[in-house]
């Protein structure tokens, strides 16, 4: 019966929760956007491929913002802007009508994920709280903790941890890990088997086309600037 009525339909509604990158934007001068973006990218491109994006002008005038000339910039360097927050009615309206959605959301919620790429100067945090995911992480899924992060299962591709401190993987760690995302560049990385897409520590990043293939259980630590990889 719920199969006949399955069929009889053309999509189904459910709820889920997403994370968002959210761009506060602090001087909207075209040329002085598009090059920290260009550079911020460069440092980070597989992080910040085909990202969804929410733009923040809550701390900039409206009169000064070319939203598409913004808009253009960020798809040209592969980031995806989808909404804005922090606008007045004309400007959501003006948003609207380039086909960006408007959110109400409070900056005070928002997490400082990418600061440490972009300046040099953020400090490591001091307190923390710990998450435990007991189930595997799926493709497209991303998970943030502001302390340390710890994984029981296993970590699929195309997902993403983000933690203020450690990440534990007790399975295999696909996708792309970055801990220490706040600074701390203390924070390690440690997992049963490694085969990940990306792994930075406070802002600094290694590709796996960098890295010599790992069959062993192993630590990943940020030493004189350079991520290494070390046998457990």
């Amino acid at each position: 019966m719920v199969d006949n009525v399955l069929k009889l339909k053309a999509f189904k509604l459910k709820g889920r929760l997403y994370t968002l990158t959210v761009l506060q934007v602090l001087d909207a001068s075209p040329d002085k956007f598009d090059k920290q973006l260009m550079d911020l990218v460069k440092k980070a491109p597989m992080l910040f491929d085909s990202a969804p994006i929410v733009l923040d002008f809550s701390m900039v005038q409206e009169g000064d913002v070319d939203l598409s000339v913004l808009s253009a910039s960020m798809r040209q360097h592969g980031l995806l802007p989808i909404a804005v927050q922090g606008g007045s009615d004309v400007f959501n309206t003006r948003a609207r009508e380039q086909g960006l959605v408007t959110l109400r959301a409070s900056t005070t919620q928002d997490k400082h994920i990418t600061e440490k790429l972009a300046t040099s100067d953020i400090k490591p945090i001091e307190t923390s709280t710990t998450k435990l995911v007991t189930t595997p992480v799926r493709s497209g899924q991303q998970i943030v903790s502001s302390g340390d992060l710890i994984i029981v299962s296993s970590v699929s591709p195309g997902s993403e941890l983000l933690a203020e401190g450690n990440i534990h993987v007790y399975g295999t760690l696909r996708g792309r890990a970055l801990a220490g995302i706040s600074g701390d560049e203390t924070a390690r990385i440690f997992c049963q088997a490694f085969d990940p897409e990306l792994v930075a520590i406070a802002g600094v990043y290694r590709l796996p086309e960098t890295m010599e293939r790992v069959t062993h259980a192993c630590q990943i630590a940020l030493k004189r600037g350079r991520i290494e990889i070390e046998r457990l």
